[in-house]
C-alpha cells in the first residue's frame, strides 16, 4: 500500500498552509494544489476551506484524516508483523522525557517514527531533569527531550530548538504589578531593589531537581533573595495552575506563560536563559532515529513557537543530516 498521499493531507492539515506543507513535505505546491484538487473530485465532497492562505479542514476532511491515519498505522503494524516474521531485529530507541511532555511527545511523534522505522523499538522513561540526566549517564537513555543549562548538565551537549527566557511573575493585585507587563512576551525590567522587597507574598515555582528550578536558584542566589515558599514541586502543570489564579508569585519560562491574565512579568536584572533540544552524553553520537526525532520535534516547534525558535550548531547539523 502506497501511503505517501496520505502525508500530504496530514501534513497539510497540520500545517493549514500550502507554502509550509510544501517546505515540509519537500514538494512543490502545485504538485500539492493538483493533489488536493483531484482527491476532492474524486470524493466528490469538500475537505478543505479556504481563507486568504489558510486552509480549514471541513468535517468530511476530520473523517478523511482520521481514516488515513488509521490506514497508515494498521500499514506500520502489518510491516512490523512482517519483520518479524523474517526475524528482522528491532532497534531500539531509548528516550527520556518529562511527564509533562510524555504523553503528548509520544502521541505527536511515533506514528511518524514507527512509520519511517516500522522495525523500532520505542522505549520512553519519564522522570524529573535529575532523574533523566542520571539515567543518560547511566547509559540507561540514549538521549532526552528537556530544557538545558550547560551548569545543570555537564559532559552533555544539546541539539536545541527553543530559546527561553526566565521570567518573574507577581499576581495584578500586588503593589510591584504596577511595574510589570501584562505580556510575557515583552516583560518589564526588574531592579534588585524591587526582588528584595519582594518579602511579601508567597511563591510556588519547580524545585531544584529541575532545570528550570535550579536556574531559579541560582538567579535568586545572585540577586541575594531568598523567596518566601509556599510550595516547591517537580509538577510543573500544578506550578501553572497555582500561578494562573493570581495568587502568588513564581519564576517560569516565557513560553509556558500565555494566557495567565492576573498576572505581571518581569525579566531579571540580568536576563536568564534557558534552551529546549534533545540532549545527548558529549561522546554519543544520535542515531538515524534520533535525527529524525529531532527533526520532527523541530518542525513542530516551528510551527507552534516561531518567537522563540532557535537553532545551534548540532542541531543544524542534525537537520542538514535528515535532509540529506
Amino acid at each position: 500500500m502506497n501511503t505517501k498521499h496520505f502525508d500530504y493531507f496530514i501534513v497539510i492539515a497540520e500545517t493549514k498552509n500550502l507554502s509550509k506543507a510544501s517546505e515540509q513535505l519537500k514538494v512543490s505546491q502545485p504538485v500539492l494544489s493538483r493533489y488536493l484538487a483531484d482527491l476532492e473530485r474524486r470524493l466528490g465532497i469538500r475537505l478543505f476551506v479556504q481563507e486568504n492562505r489558510s486552509f480549514h479542514i471541513t468535517a468530511a476532511g476530520e473523517i478523511y484524516l482520521n481514516g488515513v491515519k488509521r490506514m497508515k498505522d494498521l500499514q506500520t503494524q502489518m510491516q512490523r508483523s512482517f519483520n518479524a516474521a523474517r526475524g528482522i531485529r528491532e532497534t531500539a530507541l531509548c528516550i527520556g522525557l518529562s511527564p509533562y511532555r510524555g504523553g503528548r511527545e509520544i502521541a505527536s511523534f511515533a506514528p511518524h517514527l514507527f512509520a519511517r522505522y516500522p522495525n523500532l523499538d520505542l522505549r520512553v522513561t519519564e522522570g524529573h531533569s535529575r532523574y533523566l540526566l542520571q539515567c543518560l549517564y547511566e547509559r540507561k537513555i540514549s538521549s532526552l527531550i528537556n530544557l538545558y543549562h550547560p551548569d545543570y548538565m555537564p559532559r552533555t551537549k544539546i541539539a536545541s530548538f527553543l530559546r527561553s527566557e526566565l521570567l518573574l511573575a507577581v499576581p495584578d493585585f500586588h503593589p510591584l504589578a504596577a511595574y510589570g507587563s501584562p505580556s510575557p512576551a515583552e516583560p518589564a525590567p526588574l531592579t534588585t531593589r524591587q526582588l528584595s522587597r519582594l518579602t511579601d507574598i508567597s511563591f510556588v515555582y519547580l524545585n531544584s531537581d529541575t532545570v528550570l528550578g535550579y536556574m531559579a536558584d541560582a538567579a535568586c542566589s545572585r540577586y541575594g533573595f531568598t523567596p518566601r515558599t509556599l510550595m516547591r514541586t517537580v509538577n510543573s502543570i500544578a506550578v501553572s495552575s497555582l500561578l494562573a489564579t493570581g495568587s502568588y508569585a513564581g519564576f517560569l519560562l516565557q513560553n509556558t506563560a500565555q494566557g495567565m491574565n492576573h498576572m505581571r512579568f518581569f525579566h531579571f536584572p540580568h536576563p536568564q536563559y534557558l534552551y529546549s533540544g534533545m540532549i545527548f552524553r558529549e561522546d554519543y553520537r544520535p542515531s538515524g532515529a534520533e535525527i529524525y526525532l529531532y527533526q520532527l520535534e523541530f518542525l513542530q516547534e516551528q510551527r507552534t513557537n516561531p518567537h522563540i525558535l532557535y537553532q545551534n550548531d548540532l542541531g543544524k547539523r542534525l537537520l542538514a543530516e535528515e535532509a540529506e
